[in-house]
C-alpha cells in the first residue's frame, strides 16, 4: 500500500492540475501552444472557443475529482510509514509523472481545438 505521505503528494499534485484546467477554461488565451508542435496563427471562432472551454473544464472536473478521491484515501486508507523509493526521489517521481500527465492533457485538448478550427475553416470554403 502506498504511504500516506505519497498520496498526500500524488492528490496534492493532480488538484493542482484540475485547478489550472479550470482556470485555462475560463482564460482560452493561456494555452500551451509549443506542446502542439507550432503557434496558433488563426483565432480560434466563437464555436470552438466555446467547444474549447467546455472540454477545458471537464478534464478540469476530472483531475479534480481525481485528485480529491486520492486525497481522501490518504486520509482514510495511507500506510503510516514508507515510501516509493525515498522522500526526495518520491518528490521529483510524482512531480515528472503527473507532469507527463498534464502536458498528455494539454496535447489532448489543443489537438481536438485544432481539429474544430480545421473543420469550421473547411466549412467556411
Amino acid at each position: 500500500m502506498l504511504s500516506t505521505y505519497d498520496l498526500t503528494l500524488l492528490g496534492s499534485l493532480v488538484t493542482a492540475g484540475g485547478l489550472a484546467f479550470l482556470r485555462q477554461g475560463k482564460s482560452p488565451h493561456l494555452n500551451v501552444h509549443w506542446l502542439a508542435g507550432r503557434t496558433r496563427t488563426i483565432e480560434l471562432p466563437a464555436e470552438s472557443q466555446k467547444q474549447h472551454a467546455r472540454s477545458t473544464a471537464l478534464a478540469g472536473a476530472r483531475w479534480l475529482t481525481v485528485g480529491a478521491l486520492t486525497l481522501f484515501m490518504a486520509c482514510v486508507h495511507g500506510a503510516k510509514e514508507g515510501y516509493l523509493f525515498g522522500p526526495w526521489t518520491d518528490v521529483i517521481f510524482h512531480l515528472v509523472f503527473v507532469s507527463t500527465c498534464w502536458a498528455t492533457t494539454v496535447y489532448r485538448i489543443n489537438q481536438a481545438a485544432n481539429r474544430s478550427t480545421r473543420v469550421f475553416l473547411d466549412r467556411q470554403h
